[in-house]
């Protein structure tokens, strides 16, 4: 049952620490090859027309298709389409701009600037009555049923999680997983991931003395999907705790949307959130969130994320930040991408330096089905205790992915994963 997670925080973002270096890799756990075939990649760069600062986080979708991905942090993309699909167009959508649609003729070279223009929303046809914005929020969670899909999905997914010390890459996986999204309707059953392909590398050098391990995995990261979760932030026992603010309206995805900002009581002492909720003004859906946990009692907040480390070692959040978006088809929203970062400041009692780790995981959802749409075997699943790094070996082949579509990653994890997963490859081959 989905109320069996107390603490949601801990499940799909938990820092585990040992004094031991980071393990050798581990043998290979259910991964599929699959057969190549044909398709055509598009590439290019997201910015914004008038400042020509790159969009992070845009979605991208082939027209026609359930076949997409979002732009990584630089506003840079990858898309990846089987000319089976004969697709012509690509939308291009953004939280506050104009929805862009071009076609797949203008995608020359190796990469091709996209322009997205601000939109400024017509007011006339919406009233703003802030006291309104709590019915507005109980209205999105109440129509579930009506805005979002009430039978299961099959999806691909690309997922990636990260740790940095500063601004060094320490560890670097990736993978294509397979979920089963179950329906938004059946509060008992979960949804499930599978591993498919995966890949990772690292860098721990003999002087490092901890290790951060990301618990959950594509699992953990699922539960940020907010409507099928409503316990993460808004259920029925937690809603009364916040306080919310309809802050201006917006345009997702060509529709206006409330912005909903919320925030805890100041007489509530646990840690909650803080954000902005983007809901759609006609039918109640939530399109996306964007919000943080409330640190400011930065011990209390340290026991939500760590679950264990050595004596002597003093460990606190810093920033949190969490992003959860959905896609509209047909009048129906499905669960799209998510992705949580976490910067930690960790000091050893007695010395004069602190060190700084920032932990992220990612996930996309590139394509969606609902035909033959089955569970997975127990044997399959990767559930929420585990250790992904520690599920899949290292591999650094250029085509590894084949025609699979993932995050366009940073320049700076791209040469990581050569350089590093090389160079574990090649201590591998040494035992």
């Amino acid at each position: 049952m989905k109320n069996q997670f107390k603490n949601p925080t801990a499940v799909f973002l938990t820092a585990l620490l040992t004094l031991s270096l980071w393990a050798s890799a581990i043998s290979a756990h259910g991964i599929l090859m699959f057969k190549q075939v044909p398709f055509t990649i598009i590439k290019g760069t997201i910015v914004d027309s008038k400042t020509n600062k790159p969009l992070e986080f845009v979605t991208i979708t082939a027209i026609g298709t359930n076949v997409g991905t979002v732009s990584n942090k630089e506003g840079k993309f990858t898309l990846k389409l089987n000319d089976s699909l004969n697709v012509h167009q690509i939308a291009f959508s953004q939280i506050g701009y104009i929805n862009t649609i071009k076609s797949l003729s203008d995608f020359t070279g190796d990469e091709t600037v996209v322009k997205l223009e601000a939109t400024a929303v017509v007011l006339d046809a919406v009233t703003v009555r802030p006291n309104d914005a709590y019915m507005i929020v109980e209205n999105m969670m109440r129509k579930t049923s009506e805005n979002y899909s009430q039978t299961p999905n099959a999806m691909m997914a690309f997922y990636r999680e990260t740790v940095k010390q500063r601004k060094r890459y320490v560890s670097i996986s990736e993978a294509l997983v397979d979920i089963y999204k179950a329906s938004y309707v059946d509060d008992f059953k979960e949804d499930e991931t599978r591993l498919n392909k995966a890949r990772k590398s690292s860098d721990v050098k003999k002087q490092d003395t901890i290790v951060f391990k990301l618990q959950g995995g594509p699992d953990g990261i699922l539960l940020m999907d907010i409507i099928k979760n409503p316990y993460v932030l808004f259920s029925d026992d937690k809603i009364n705790n916040y306080l919310f603010n309809i802050d201006e309206v917006t345009s997702v995805d060509g529709k206006i949307n409330y912005t909903v900002s919320f925030k805890q009581k100041t007489f509530v002492e646990q840690a909650l959130y803080f954000g902005k909720l983007f809901i759609d003004v006609k039918s109640n859906a939530l399109t996306a969130a964007e919000f943080s946990l409330n640190i400011a009692d930065k011990n209390k907040a340290a026991a939500l994320f760590i679950r264990k480390k050595p004596l002597g070692l003093k460990i606190t959040p810093e920033n949190t930040n969490y992003i959860v978006k959905y896609s509209e088809k047909d009048g129906k929203y499905y669960f799209n991408y998510a992705r949580n970062e976490v910067t930690f400041k960790v000091n050893w009692n007695k010395r004069l330096f602190n060190s700084y780790y920032t932990i992220m995981s990612e996930i996309a959802v590139t394509d969606r089905s609902e035909n033959n749409v089955a569970e997975f075997s127990r044997k399959e699943r990767l559930g929420t205790n585990i250790v992904f790094s520690e599920k899949i070996n290292a591999c650094c082949d250029d085509n590894f992915w084949g025609e699979y579509n993932i995050i366009q990653p940073e320049e700076s994890i791209d040469i990581a994963i050569k350089k590093y997963g090389k160079r574990l490859m090649k201590t591998e081959s040494e035992k």
